[in-house]
């Protein structure tokens, strides 16, 4: 039989992990007089103790999809590129020699 003073009312699921939604600290049918920051309140220490316990044992990696090769540009594009390059360079050569 579980232990109140140390389980603090927790429902655990068939993993044996917590599952804090079915646990009895857990109600969504509140009286009237209490507001959400004294439930929030009362149910704080728990929380905070559950999601430490469910943290994971192992550092986990996040692996990216591989991102698509950029799209290949024709070489004429590229020797346009380079001989237009080149032709401005030029002139502001000739410009600067003047």
């Amino acid at each position: 039989m579980a232990d109140p003073e140390i389980d603090h009312d927790f429902d655990y699921n068939s993993q044996g992990e917590i599952d804090i939604l079915r646990s009895h600290f857990y109600e969504t049918e509140w009286g009237y007089d209490d507001s959400i920051e004294d439930y929030v309140n009362r149910i704080l220490f728990c929380l905070a103790e559950t999601i430490e316990l469910q943290q994971p044992r192992v550092t986990w990696h996040l692996i990216r999809r591989s991102t698509p090769p950029p799209p290949t540009t024709f070489s004429w594009i590229k020797a346009f590129g380079v001989a237009t390059i080149l032709a401005s360079s030029f002139s502001v050569l000739k410009a600067s020699l003047r």
